[in-house]
């Protein structure tokens, strides 16, 4: 059979063309101008034991709380503010099912009808008190988990989604894996007590921020009341997460409670554009814990604040065009900060740099970078900048400082004089194969 094989085929390729051939694929690769996918650049932030924390943060300010492990966040960026044993494994309990809700709508529609197994109906309550063969779309059973911690949907939401409990077990720690939740290791959907089955404060703000980032999930965990229309039980739902009837600007999330997690807890608030996340976990009473969750929010929105630096969009140079005019340059990604209150947020320079290798741009092509740096001089980010409308330029000098095309220009010249040696070499083994007699082989050797 024949089988293709690229050396051979090299092997009857010019040096010319093959100079031709490789020249598109360096440009190619050295090319500025792909496809950006919008992010954010968070900057303000000093790592410690695997944690971005804010930097100067120092939780010997903060109140003194009951609960044994909390953390809180600025949702926004991420920022941790405070941390009290934020690696510590602790029992989730039920806000366990902000993973299961996730995945369910990661994976799932709002509309996908899900049936009652005698599995899901016999986990104990808190439940919806489902029949076995019952069917119901996905979104009432997340009002259901998520408002009155019903056990059995957690269930039927893994046998749906996962096959099988076990299985649905491994998918949520692989999408805690993958969210940095490193000391996370769920055994089932629903937070039951299981000596296997324990997490982190800080791994549970990660896996809240992230279900954060579904709008139907932030709509369901900040309602107070929902109706149930189940084949054998109906009630009207009162959410038992007592923040959101007490604390302004709470929007959610989730609370849990058995004998060996005690209570566990995860708020979040909103005030003057400003979002904290607290997770708080192993406090003796609800109003223990829901104490200190009030001490932290109150605390972190009187002393922190979210700052964008940068905007995703905004306008921050211009290019040179034809007709005497130009084109706004804008960054593609938003550079943000969780910075003190009461001081004087960091003043930051911004310097352009520019790549071009073309006369001719679509909106959207990337032309170079934003730097960003801070008085003294400290890189903070470098945020890629493109072109807001198309560019035609009336040459390739452009407004700011510019990347030089030395180093792929030099790479091209260097190959081409390669392969001009190589040619140069290969002429001249012709020319002395011309000039040296031909000596018949049998004479070569001595008899």
């Amino acid at each position: 059979m024949y089988q293709f094989n690229m050396r051979n085929r090299l092997k009857n390729v010019s040096p010319l063309r093959m100079v031709l051939l490789f020249l598109p694929i360096l440009f190619i690769s050295l090319s500025p101008f792909s496809t950006l996918h919008a992010e954010q650049r968070v900057i303000n932030q000093s790592p410690r034991q695997g944690i971005a924390y804010v930097q100067g943060e120092h939780a010997n300010t903060w109140p003194s709380i009951i609960s044994q492990a909390a953390v809180v966040m600025d949702m926004d960026t991420g920022t941790i503010v405070y941390g009290k044993n934020p690696n510590v494994k602790h029992y989730p309990a039920s806000i366990t099912k902000i993973m299961t809700a996730l995945l369910a709508l990661k994976y799932g529609h709002l509309t996908d009808e899900l049936t009652a197994s005698k599995n899901a109906v016999d986990q104990p309550a808190d439940k919806l008190y489902m029949v076995p063969g019952e069917k119901a779309q996905l979104q009432p059973l997340l009002y259901g988990m998520l408002l009155d911690s019903a056990n059995d949907v957690a269930v039927e939401i893994a046998e749906h989604y996962g096959g099988s409990v076990s299985h649905f077990a491994q998918m949520m720690n692989q999408e805690a894996a993958a969210l940095g939740a490193t000391h996370t290791h769920f055994v089932n959907p629903n937070g039951l007590p299981n000596p296997n089955h324990t997490t982190t404060a800080y791994d549970m703000s990660l896996i809240a921020r992230a279900a954060m980032q579904y709008p139907e999930f932030r709509k369901i965990v900040q309602t107070k009341y929902y109706n149930w229309k189940g084949t054998a039980w109906q009630a009207k739902l009162v959410n038992l997460n007592g923040m959101l009837f007490d604390y302004p600007g709470c929007i959610g999330l989730k609370t849990g409670f058995t004998s060996v997690a005690h209570e566990t807890l995860v708020v979040a608030a909103k005030h003057h554009g400003d979002t904290f996340l607290a997770v708080l976990m192993d406090a003796p009473t609800d109003g223990e814990i829901r104490q200190d969750a009030t001490s932290l929010l109150n605390y972190a929105f009187a002393h922190y604040q979210t700052k964008t630096v940068v905007k995703a969009g905004q306008v921050v140079g211009h290019l040179a065009a034809d007709n005497q005019t130009t084109v706004p340059v804008v960054a593609s990604d938003a550079v943000v900060a969780t910075v003190p209150k009461g001081k004087d947020a960091p003043t930051y320079s911004e310097n352009v740099r520019y790549a071009l290798t073309a006369t001719h741009l679509a909106k959207g092509s990337a032309v170079g970078k934003l730097s960003v740096y801070d008085t003294s001089g400290h890189l903070l980010a470098t945020v890629p900048v493109k072109v807001a409308t198309s560019w035609n330029a009336s040459s390739l000098q452009a407004q700011g400082h510019y990347w030089p095309l030395s180093i792929p220009i030099a790479i091209v010249l260097t190959l081409i004089a390669r392969v001009l040696r190589m040619m140069l070499a290969k002429r001249r083994m012709r020319r002395r194969d011309e000039l040296e007699p031909t000596v018949p082989f049998a004479n070569s050797f001595e008899s």
